[in-house]
């Protein structure tokens, strides 16, 4: 059986590992689910490939005799928002979030707004693959319809997203940088709504243009735009805009690690005891547990994905966590990581406290950190090699307490990444590289 699903949906190269027919025939098992009727809700990026991938998941669907609330272009929390406010079955977003335009994918969410499980994850495999796939095609008034919803429901998402401003922002001075991607028409729509002095750059998508060489994986466009102008703020957001990144009003990065730090120092002590507790993931910075440590802020890790934070959040009970990537969840708001809402709360913080972003963030520091991906063919040939865990055992006791190493295979590409993490950047340089060159000359292909 085939693996289709990574750590955040369906992704891959469009025409290769996505193709239309599996498209389809998610859009298939979706609508034939326990064999009901079912709605369900459908957004989609700005990738040239999305329209293609969002037909044919429609085609699957409606043959399978369910219906498609379509919203267009529209961000994935903006999916996972429209599960938990209405009733409907699953969600789908056609994105592949912070890869290249040539790159798509499809995530699946439940109608709690959460990434699929994966029970049913494995079942869509199944289905995939099998030759035939014994649903029946529905004929005359059984077909399923599609229903163009956009208006309604970005009306009522907008209006979720305000609702979070308790304080005046209209002084503010805020640089955006959308990626070319899902938040490219929201944000200006949003800030027009509040009233917001916004500055709004990579908003012309033109299919091929997401992500390139800007949203908050390409950092330095919008530092640059901020050092250049006199703004109190900038944001940046990925593709599918379920993350955001920003930079203080100097043009210095504040990435997910210190947004956590942010709302664990000023928001969570407006919360019961009981919720004040952070999560995290392994990849956080050692700088950010010293910052929880020293605030005597409770915190626990997960496994790298924001679904992993988003478990531990609802098994636990907790309101506050996030990546450093950017995906910051504020679980008492919405079942997801939401790059605008992650704004809103940035933007209302700033503005309660009358104080720029980095007197906001006062000592605050991050360990220097190098993160390398290298390309393998067999992800688990490495991880599994007898002499890979004695090599990362002797830079653990090499590090000690004043650093670490962190090795894990990507969720959605064929990568090892490797990241260190030390009070010198060059005992980070040299101890990634040591890794590094280890799995190319090991692995030579």
């Amino acid at each position: 059986m085939g693996h289709y699903f990574g750590t955040d949906g369906i992704r891959g190269l469009v025409g290769d590992k996505l193709t239309a027919k599996i498209a389809y025939r998610v859009g298939r098992y979706l609508g034939a689910y326990q064999q009901k009727k079912q709605t369900i809700v459908l957004g989609m990026d700005t990738r040239i490939s999305s329209s293609m991938l969002a037909s044919a998941f429609v085609a699957g669907v409606t043959s399978a005799g369910s219906d498609v609330i379509y919203l267009g272009v529209v961000s994935t929390p903006m999916v996972s928002f429209c599960l938990t406010h209405y009733s409907f079955d699953f969600g789908v977003m056609i994105s592949a979030s912070h890869n290249p335009y040539f790159d798509n994918g499809i995530k699946v969410f439940n109608r709690k707004g959460e990434k699929l499980e994966a029970a049913i994850e494995s079942k869509i495999e199944h289905f995939i693959d099998l030759d035939q796939d014994l649903i029946e095609n529905k004929t005359n008034a059984d077909i399923g319809r599609v229903i163009d919803q956009n208006v309604i429901f970005r009306n009522a998402y907008l209006d979720f997203l305000t609702s979070f401003i308790h304080h005046d922002v209209s002084h503010l001075k805020i640089a955006v940088d959308a990626s070319h991607g899902s938040a490219s028409y929201l944000v200006q729509e949003l800030f027009a709504k509040l009233g917001i002095q916004g500055d709004f750059h990579f908003v012309q998508p033109d299919g091929i243009n997401i992500n390139d060489r800007c949203g908050a994986t390409h950092m330095q466009a919008l530092m640059d735009i901020v050092k250049r102008g006199n703004y109190d703020l900038g944001l940046a957001f990925d593709g599918d805009a379920d993350r955001m990144l920003a930079v203080s009003e100097n043009g210095d990065l504040i990435d997910g690690d210190a947004l956590l730090y942010l709302h664990a120092k000023y928001t969570l002590p407006q919360y019961p005891v009981s919720k004040q507790k952070v999560v995290m993931t392994k990849m956080s910075n050692l700088g950010l547990k010293k910052a929880l440590n020293e605030l005597q802020m409770p915190y626990l890790e997960t496994d790298v994905g924001d679904k992993y934070v988003q478990a531990a959040l609802a098994h636990e009970q907790l309101i506050l966590g996030g990546e450093q990537s950017g995906h910051v969840i504020f679980l008492d708001a919405l079942n997801t990581g939401d790059g605008l809402l992650s704004a809103i709360k940035l933007i209302d913080l700033i503005a309660a406290k009358r104080q720029p972003v980095s007197q906001l963030l006062g000592t605050f520091q991050t360990y220097p950190q190098v993160l390398k991906n290298v390309i393998v063919q067999n992800k688990r040939a490495v991880l599994d090699h007898h002499d890979f865990a004695p090599l990362i055992r002797s830079i653990e006791q090499k590090l000690g307490d004043e650093g670490r190493i962190f090795v894990r295979p990507s969720g959605t590409e064929p990568l090892i990444r490797v990241m260190v993490e030390a009070k010198d950047l060059s005992l980070c340089q040299t101890y990634t590289d040591l890794v590094v060159s280890w799995i190319n000359e090991t692995f030579t292909y």
